[in-house]
């Protein structure tokens, strides 16, 4: 559906491609830097788990970035292959947000169990960074592989456990907040614009900055983050 994305603006000589779609990748990019200051500007006492969730809007705001500006906005002048640092960032964003929320179990699980779990997520992160930085086999769809398994098989299965046993309101958001996320992927994948101005990409940026606020207001409630 190339006649649904934007058309390519010209500032001067500058060619800028996708303008509205570099414009909200970039938006999400701006919330995960929020996030990632909040966290770094908190003079309070800072846990192992606050370290990671503040790693986790760090890396998500650079693979943003370099999504709405490598994949989008410079077409014209890099090559595809620079998408990969935007998907390799999210997936390391994704991978600190599951180690931080595998520490709040961390002292209501055996060690044993803890370790073995942690293997595990690192394993997957391993495996698919290679997969798509590998030129045969780098594709989006691993992208959104990596981080429909991160969230789904690791991160919310811990964060629902870890609301059972401490009824924490941050988990509760986070849990709602994962849940939310389904739907900027179902727009994305069944394509769904309102114009070439508009359109799919643009919705699901969006919807991920939505995504993103809500994660922000989750983990500060989460590690008990005060402004």
């Amino acid at each position: 559906m190339e006649d649904i994305l934007n058309p390519t603006t010209f500032i001067g000589n500058f060619e800028w491609r996708e303008p509205v779609t570099t414009l909200t990748d970039f938006l999400v990019a701006i919330v995960a830097l929020i996030g990632f200051i909040k966290f770094l500007k908190y003079k309070g006492e800072k846990s192992k788990r606050s370290h990671y969730f503040k790693l986790h809007f760090l890396f998500f705001a650079i693979g943003m970035t370099s999504a709405a500006w490598f994949g989008h906005g410079l077409q014209a002048y890099v090559g595809p292959e620079y998408k990969r640092i935007g998907w390799v960032m999210a997936a390391t964003g994704l991978r600190m947000f599951g180690l931080g929320s595998l520490q709040e179990l961390k002292e209501n699980i055996t060690s044993k169990l803890f370790l073995t779990i942690r293997a595990f997520y690192i394993a997957q992160y391993i495996f698919f960074v290679a997969i798509m930085i590998y030129p045969m086999t780098s594709d989006f769809i691993y992208a959104q592989l990596s981080s429909t398994i991160s969230l789904i098989v690791f991160i919310l299965p811990i964060q629902i456990t870890y609301y059972l046993k401490t009824r924490s309101k941050g988990s509760l958001i986070i849990i709602l907040t994962i849940t939310y996320g389904l739907i900027p992927g179902l727009v994305f994948n069944n394509q769904i614009s309102i114009n070439k101005w508009f359109n799919y990409h643009d919705i699901s940026h969006v919807l991920m900055a939505i995504f993103m606020s809500l994660m922000i207001l989750g983990t500060t409630k989460l590690t008990h983050l005060k402004s």
